[in-house]
């Protein structure tokens, strides 16, 4: 007999499709944020140009000189070498490239927990919707890849034991990228807590799997390979207690209902209990304990949202094949040419969605692909400061504009837990026109002055009638001013 023609999809091949398609298409319609990815591209370039990493801060003025541990420094690399070969439009594509990675690391997962292609999309495309807003380009990403990809070592570790003496590796290079790598440590330890673990790495009857312990403290190893050691560790447990980073940044605030991304929590949260609910019997110690692990770390803070939806469909998936819900009862799926004809609708739909139309058709502009990217005003302080001038702006603008106006100083960044408690004070003086905001900006030695009416409302009336200050230029994003 002829073979179906390949575009003659079944409905489980069609939402295999999809859950990594969907994905795909949406972070290519998404714009890229330049507020923690323009600095790390611009201190890319700076260790490609001189060889070496960076120890101290070369952006600021109010800490600049100073050590900076700049744990992330091979994403940076990788960003800026990305960027010098293709530009922001090979960026978008890098990050296509790593939510399709992700999201197939935990559709297969769910396949090695044993739920069927059906299940295993369903729960793939639930956690892309709780992960959404988590998937800007920048360490964290490839973190999050690195994270699926130890989960599907982890979940296939009974068919490939083998396979998870690649974790210490990954964590050897994942502590390098982003300060997420100990959660591959946890993954370890809940899959020894899953496997009736003992000390001695016992093996239960009828299990053929490697010796967790041993491989997580490999792993607990292998992290220190890097140019700062153990002070890795204090770094990536210590970020989310520094009251600078929890005070100022959203996402490492307590997840509450008041966000989209905390809403899609709660709301996968309480899924996961109906479905928990539903099972007639208890579910087992491990799997709820994998369970509430991940969702403690997303109540935590909002950033930690990201792990529980890439680690709660795989647990979910061993659920519902244990209760026997993986599928129902074998029923021959048919093919259809609709189904693959949605296929082709959404295949062609990411071609479309490529970002290199989009620069065209806006003539190369920075802001056909990001957001937070004031390409106006960077313009206008490259032609009215020199080398060397500090530059006082907006926070999240810091970030472009070390990117745009290189050699110049900015006050602050992106780089929130860089910056002592005195420095965000004067920071907030300035930008709320207190009584000693001209003596901050004098003490600075500031050349220029970036103003927004929704950052600095009441900096802008008083700098505006300041006789020693003049305005240069202005849009409708912000106001410049230079020293007369």
């Amino acid at each position: 007999m002829p073979r179906p023609h390949r575009l003659v999809l079944t409905i489980p091949q069609l939402w295999v499709f999809l859950a990594i398609a969907l994905p795909v298409l949406a972070a290519l319609i998404a714009s890229l944020s330049a507020i923690d990815l323009a600095y790390q591209v611009r201190a890319g370039q700076l260790m490609l140009d001189r060889g070496s990493i960076l120890m101290a801060d070369p952006f600021t003025f109010t800490v600049g000189g100073s050590r900076w541990m700049d744990q992330q420094w091979a994403s940076q690399v990788l960003l800026a070498g990305v960027f010098g070969v293709a530009g922001w439009p090979g960026l978008a594509v890098l990050r296509a490239i790593l939510v399709a990675l992700i999201f197939w690391l935990i559709l297969a997962s769910c396949r090695a927990a044993g739920a069927d292609r059906r299940s295993a999309a369903w729960l793939t495309l639930a956690g892309f919707g709780v992960a959404a807003v988590a998937l800007a380009l920048r360490p964290q990403l490839l973190g999050m890849f690195l994270f699926a990809l130890t989960v599907w070592i982890v979940a296939g570790r009974h068919t490939h034991p083998r396979r998870v003496w690649l974790v210490p590796v990954i964590v050897a290079l994942w502590a390098n990228v982003h300060g997420s790598f100990f959660l591959a440590v946890v993954l370890l330890a809940l899959a020894w807590f899953e496997d009736g673990g003992s000390l001695r790495d016992g093996l239960r009857p009828g299990l053929s799997r490697p010796p967790l312990l041993t491989i997580a403290a490999a792993a607990l190893a292998a992290a220190v390979v890097n140019p700062y050691g153990l002070e890795v560790w204090s770094y990536a447990l210590g970020l989310a207690t520094n009251p600078s980073v929890t005070e100022r940044v959203t996402e490492w605030q307590p997840t509450t209902l008041r966000t989209f991304a905390g809403a899609a929590f709660f709301m996968s949260l309480g899924a996961a209990t109906v479905m928990l609910a539903r099972r007639g019997r208890p579910a087992s110690w491990p799997a709820l304990t994998g369970l509430a692990v991940f969702a403690l770390i997303a109540l935590y803070a909002q950033r930690g949202i990201a792990w529980w939806a890439l680690a709660a469909p795989v647990i979910l998936a061993g659920l519902l094949v244990s209760h026997g819900t993986d599928g129902g009862p074998s029923i021959p799926d048919r093919r259809s040419a609709a189904n693959g004809l949605l296929a082709m609708v959404v295949a062609a739909a990411i071609v479309l969605a490529l970002p290199w139309w989009r620069s065209w058709a806006a003539g190369g502009a920075t802001t056909a692909l990001l957001t937070d990217s004031p390409e106006p005003v960077s313009t206008a302080l490259a032609g009215l400061t020199r080398p060397g001038d500090r530059i006082f702006a907006p926070q999240p603008w810091g970030s472009w504009l070390e990117f745009a106006v290189p050699n110049r100083l900015v006050a602050v960044d992106s780089r929130v837990e860089l910056f002592p408690p005195a420095v965000w004070d004067d920071y907030e003086a300035v930008s709320g026109g207190n009584s000693n905001w001209s003596t901050v900006l004098d003490r600075w030695s500031t050349q220029a002055v970036v103003a927004r009416s929704d950052q600095q409302a009441g900096l802008l009336p008083l700098i505006s009638q300041d006789p020693r200050w003049r305005l240069a230029f202005r849009d409708a994003t912000a106001s410049v001013f230079v020293r007369r």
